[in-house]
Parts: structure tokens; sequence; C-alpha cells
């Protein structure tokens, strides 16, 4: 494995002297190292003084955790975390909301317009036997009565032929009675006449 070894000097005067590896390097060059790796040497727990050493030693293990992910940078990541969690519980907690709305006011109400739309259509296909049914009765009807129409028309011509040759027969019967009585009083005439000769001769 390869380490990186950076190394602070105070020399003579209070001024700063850094090492990246043995190799004298400017300050700028030490935090742009430290920046490309996520590390924030602004930070006040990036070092660790003399004389905290002794109360870090003494930190229990979540207080160490917490104070490397400070110093490390990645405490700003938990923040965001515990940020992230509360806008899902936000969310969870609409979504519920929404289920809850969903499952005891919209469900409800489409399962009843559905069972409304199921009754609807069992009463428009009635309603539509029903019209076909009173249109099929019209029809009947209809055909009955040409039917019976006809009948009686051909009953009506029927009596009408009928009522002609009664009339033809009466009128034959007239002529023959009146044909009957002209012998009849033909005969009562011959007969005068024959009664009033032997009336002469005596």
């Amino acid at each position: 494995k390869e380490y990186i070894t950076i190394t602070r000097q105070v020399v003579i005067g209070g001024r700063n002297k850094y090492l990246i590896n043995g190799h004298a390097a400017q300050e700028n060059r030490v935090q742009d190292l430290f920046h490309s790796v996520q590390l924030n040497v602004n930070n006040p727990h990036f070092l660790i003084m003399q004389g905290r050493i002794t109360k870090v030693l003494n930190m229990k293990p979540p207080e160490i955790l917490s104070l490397l992910e400070e110093a490390a940078g990645t405490r700003m990541y938990e923040k965001k975390k515990e940020a992230a969690q509360r806008t899902l519980a936000k969310k969870q907690s609409k979504l519920d909301q929404i289920d809850s709305v969903l499952n005891d006011d919209i469900l409800p109400s489409l399962e009843l317009l559905r069972k409304q739309c199921g009754q609807y259509q069992e009463w428009a296909q009635q309603s539509s036997t029903l019209e076909r049914l009173r249109r099929l009765l019209v029809a009947y009807d209809y055909t009955e009565c040409t039917k019976m129409a006809e009948k009686v028309k051909a009953e009506i011509v029927a009596m009408e032929a009928e009522q002609q040759e009664l009339q033809a027969t009466r009128a034959r019967m007239q002529a023959e009675a009146e044909e009957q009585a002209g012998i009849i009083r033909d005969l009562e005439t011959e007969k005068e006449i024959q009664a009033g000769g032997e009336v002469k001769e005596l």
C-alpha cells in the first residue's frame, strides 16, 4: 500500500512549514490535497492539538465517531441524510393520507359507481328487450289486423255477390210470377169465354 504523509512544523518566529512525503510544500498545495479527498482543513477538529489528545482519548466511541465524521466532512452528509429521512417521513405521511382517502372515499365511491353502471347497463338491456318486444307486438297486431281486414273484405265481397245473386233470383222469380199470373189471367179469360158460350147455347 502507498501512503501520503503530511507534516506540519512550527519553526522559529511562529511560521508553519509543511512537508508532503518529506518534501517541502506550500500551504495552499496541502489544502488542495486535502480538498481533493473531501477533507476540510478549516474544520476546528481537523487538527488535534497536544492539549486535547488526552481529552480525545477519554471520549466514548460515539463521541470519537462524531468527531471523526465532523473532521472528515461526512457530518454534513449525516445531516443531509436526516433531512432526507424527515422529508421521506413527511412524504410517507402524505402517502398514508392519500391511501386513507383512496381506501375510505375514492374506492367505495368507485365501487358504487361500478355497481350503478352495472345496474344501468342491465336496465338499458332490459329496456332494449322491452322495446323490441313492443315492436314485435305492434308488428303482430298490424299483421293480424291486416289479415282480419282482408278476411272482412272478402266476406263483404262474398255477401255483395250473394246479395246480387239473391236480387237476380228475386227478379227472376218476380218475372216467373208475373208470367204465371199472365197465364192464369189468360186461363180465366178463356174460361169466362167458354162459360159465356155455354150460356148462350142454353
